[in-house]
């Protein structure tokens, strides 16, 4: 009855199978992997959010245990060093992150990004910061830095715009010491006006776990389906094989 899964097209037909399963399997437990990721990093993100508020020294550390912390900080926003990080969006909306330092003494100083603007606002000369001192609380995030792919930076000269937020990148361009991370502001005093606040990592898990699911579903009925087919087309090649039956 099972002859025909030999023939040269039954065979294709096998192997074409099998590299589907294969494909479904590797899909889930990837975004299997991907769910377990996010799930991790939303709780990373929570409890870093709510372990004790950092100060101005801790950001000169070079550690990654940082990112998401609190921070509190003081000092005179450096207006002339201002830069525009480039495609950046705002509830689906196009602009820009503007990140200025924030500068405690003349040595020293702290890239904050204060805000998105509209793609319309974005020019670093038009913007107007406070210029007294000024008291931030914000979010530590970790120096960006260019993938396999994306745009890239000129290595030197000033620029005034960056398609990332790459800390060292704009250390070389400042008169002073930069600290390794950046700050996401969350509050100032006096605040930052025309600028919205740039929005919190989301905490979400994603669509990841419901696409594994979906995955290992088309796997199931691939592995119970194929073999399903072929059993009736053994048994449709039977009854013809059996011909008519004679009263």
């Amino acid at each position: 009855m099972y002859s025909f899964v030999r023939e040269p097209k039954w065979i294709a037909g096998h192997v074409l199978t099998l590299m589907l399963l294969i494909a479904f399997v590797c899909a889930g437990v990837w975004q299997f992997g991907r769910h377990q990721e996010r799930s991790e990093r939303n709780d990373t993100v929570l409890d870093r959010s709510n372990d004790e508020v950092l100060a101005e020294d801790d950001l000169f550390v070079s550690n990654s245990d940082i990112e998401f912390r609190l921070v509190q900080l003081k000092g005179r926003w450096s207006s002339d060093d201002a830069v525009l990080i480039r495609n950046r969006s705002h509830q689906e909306v196009a602009g820009c992150h503007l990140a200025v330092p924030l500068v405690r003494d003349v040595s020293r100083a702290i890239l904050v990004t204060v805000g998105w603007l509209p793609q319309s606002s974005c020019n670093v000369e038009e913007f107007e910061l406070p210029t007294e001192q000024v008291s931030v609380t914000g979010r530590v995030r970790l120096s960006q830095k260019r993938g396999a792919i994306g745009a890239r930076d000129a290595s030197t000269g000033v620029l005034n715009s960056l398609a990332r937020t790459d800390v060292g990148r704009i250390d070389q361009q400042v008169p002073y010491l930069l600290a390794p991370v950046y700050v996401e502001l969350i509050s100032s005093q006096p605040s930052v006006v025309d600028a919205f606040p740039v929005e919190p990592p989301p905490t979400h898990l994603g669509p990841h776990l419901g696409y594994a699911v979906q995955w290992f579903l088309f796997f199931a009925v691939g592995i119970v389906g194929y073999p399903l087919v072929l059993r009736r087309h053994a048994r449709k090649g039977a009854a013809e094989n059996l011909g008519p039956v004679d009263d």
